[in-house]
């Protein structure tokens, strides 16, 4: 496939408290109702979004399964869909669901261990020419926070296909992601944890070093958090529990 650029997005599911799905994953059989939804809504809300592919999980994740450095989920979704095209690339739109109850790759597996918030994410790529790319991704960072509710028809698909209650179901960028789990974070007194996500996340070649008020002091660096002086061992506990959801080991001494 030619060289193109991708935008990532996803589909933000807030649910009421009693919501909980009886399922992660679509079969691949009705996986395609939830692609064309999802097609159907940014067509309304990026203009000209249709010369460009798009790639759908047709599952639910947990912010921390999504949130993981490299993102993860992103990258596999880009590559599923490059082995979808057979010669010259074409502006496609392929829902990626659940056969005999597993994912089409073990890469886009729903961790349950992970799901509990009454936040769930659907994560989406499209594929384009570069200049197309650069002219949606900023689109969607000027037109998600304001008009980036979904259509109350995709709730409801959402309800059906996944056995679950929406409460509202909108559309986010990865940098609206990490500012709305950037304040759950610090309004849960861990903004020192999330100086070291965030430096994992946006910017992982970079080193970051935070001290906590219990004196203890942690660095991301090649991959890692390292625990540069312990401090407080339930806080080191908390800390190792979080970064492990999202796929980063923390080294003690």
């Amino acid at each position: 496939m030619q060289d193109l650029s991708l935008c990532t997005g996803l589909l933000a599911i807030e649910l009421v408290p009693e919501g909980r799905p009886s399922g992660l994953s679509l079969p691949v059989e009705s996986a395609g109702m939830l692609g064309d939804a999802i097609t159907a809504d940014l067509g309304r809300l990026l203009p000209g979004v249709e010369a460009m592919g798009l790639a759908v999980a047709a599952a639910l994740y947990d912010p921390a399964q999504v949130m993981r450095p490299g993102w993860p989920l992103f990258a596999e979704l880009a590559r599923l869909y490059s082995r979808t095209q057979q010669g010259a690339w074409t502006a496609s739109v392929s829902c990626f669901g659940a056969s005999a109850g597993r994912m089409a790759d073990p890469a886009l597996e729903p961790d349950a261990s992970l799901i509990g918030s009454s936040l769930l994410l659907i994560p989406w790529v499209l594929v384009g020419a570069d200049h197309d790319a650069a002219r949606i991704n900023a689109e969607m960072e000027e037109r998600f926070a304001e008009t980036g509710l979904a259509e109350a028809r995709t709730s409801l698909l959402l309800n059906e296909a996944f056995s679950i209650r929406v409460e509202h179901a909108r559309y986010l960028t990865r940098l609206d992601l990490c500012a709305m789990t950037g304040m759950q974070y610090e309004n849960a007194g861990l903004v020192e944890l999330w100086s070291l996500l965030e430096c994992a996340l946006l910017s992982p070649q970079q080193n970051e070093s935070v001290t906590t008020t219990s004196g203890g002091r942690y660095r991301w660096e090649n991959g890692t958090v390292q625990v540069e002086k312990p401090g407080d061992p339930t806080e080191q506990r908390q800390f190792a529990a979080v970064l492990a959801a999202h796929g980063i080991a923390l080294n003690a001494p």
